[in-house]
């Protein structure tokens, strides 16, 4: 039993990757040739944080369509990468985000396992303290359109993860999680890669009941906000984010909210973290080449009812800038790589899409 729920999920993930597209044709005058199904595109990982140091990989994806004659669902994307880092930590994963049915119907599937050092602050001692976190993650997560640009549905999370700080009389701290969820997303958006126009938001409702096994009661709550807004070149645009959340519960470390990554760049020694964040990002988009452009942005965040009281309500500015490169031209799917400045720390990050 303890190696089924592992077998399954690489079972999915393995069908809905090799299931792809179904044969399409298109004739033009007298010649018969095929029309290209997948589009692939390999591409090295690399990025820079303060805490695992120089990370190394490499991602190959494809995009497709899961129905070649519905012309109205985006094009799927199905991608898996290899880390390495030089404090040692490594991970592997694999993701599949999913149109079918005339965008009716968005699936996600992710998979993945990791062993990452990583650290933490103490207030206690006034100074870091690595730990070690051993982890296998899966998430299911479907969509239906409800009524013209709303979508509801659900997800269900599991983890299984071990954590040990680096620390005189320091336990492991076993985390096996089975997380059900509610999702409601409103998208006006123009593109789900790149939107030019339109906005999406989206409230998440992530509970962690007793009566599924969890040793850890908790809810999340987490709410979005993203706003596009077009140039009058047509090329360039704003973006702008709101993100808040709230924990209710036993929530435990590995479950607070941190100030990091998508929602506020430029922290990476994972400092900020609480049962509540609130966090504010805008970013200028500025498109001069056609498989190319670059971005500015900045930011503000902050955590509530933290394990360092200190860091309570503190404003965390952030500001950086980056450059994008158009791995699949057609559909406006950008990798890119930036850097960000925050209060006290830095980091350099790897992009697949658009942060926001």
């Amino acid at each position: 039993m303890k190696y089924f729920q592992p077998l399954v999920i690489l079972l999915l993930c393995l069908i809905t990757s090799t299931n792809v597209v179904n044969a399409q044709k298109s004739q033009q005058k007298k010649d018969t040739t095929k029309v290209k199904k997948i589009e692939f595109s390999p591409i090295p990982y690399i990025s820079y944080d303060r805490t695992m140091g120089g990370v190394f990989g490499a991602l190959p994806m494809i995009m497709y369509k899961t129905n070649a004659n519905d012309t109205i669902s985006p094009k799927s994307i199905s991608g898996m990468a290899a880390v390495y880092t030089t404090n040692e930590s490594w991970g592997g994963f694999a993701f599949n985000k999913l149109y079918f049915k005339e965008d009716k119907y968005r699936l996600i599937l992710v998979g993945g396992k990791g062993n990452f050092n990583s650290q933490l602050f103490s207030e206690e001692i006034n100074s870091y303290l690595d730990y070690n976190s051993d982890t296998f993650y899966f998430k299911f997560e479907l969509q239906r359109l409800i009524i013209k640009h709303f979508y509801g549905g659900i997800n269900y999370q599991f983890l299984d993860r071990s954590t040990i700080v680096d620390y005189e009389g320091a336990t492991t701290q076993i985390d096996r999680l089975n997380i059900l969820g509610l999702i409601f997303s409103y998208d006006t958006r123009d593109s789900v890669y790149y939107p030019t126009t339109g906005f999406l938001s989206e409230l998440k409702i992530d509970s962690a009941p007793e009566f599924f096994g969890n040793d850890e009661n908790f809810n999340k709550f987490t709410f979005n906000y993203n706003k596009y807004i077009s140039l009058k070149n047509n090329r360039d645009l704003i973006a702008a984010r709101i993100y808040t959340g709230v924990g209710l519960g036993d929530l435990s470390f590995n479950q607070q909210f941190v100030v990091s990554g998508t929602d506020i760049r430029g922290y990476t020694q994972g400092r900020y973290r609480g049962k509540q964040i609130v966090a504010l990002q805008g970013e200028y988009r500025y498109n001069p080449w056609k498989k190319m452009g670059l971005v500015g942005f900045t930011g503000l965040a902050t955590v509530f009812n933290g394990d360092n009281t200190s860091d309570n309500g503190v404003i965390l500015p952030s500001i950086g800038a980056g450059f994008r490169y158009a791995a699949f031209p057609k559909n406006k799917m950008n990798v890119g790589l930036e850097a960000a400045v925050g209060k006290g720390d830095w980091g350099v990050y790897f992009r697949i899409g658009e942060v926001f």
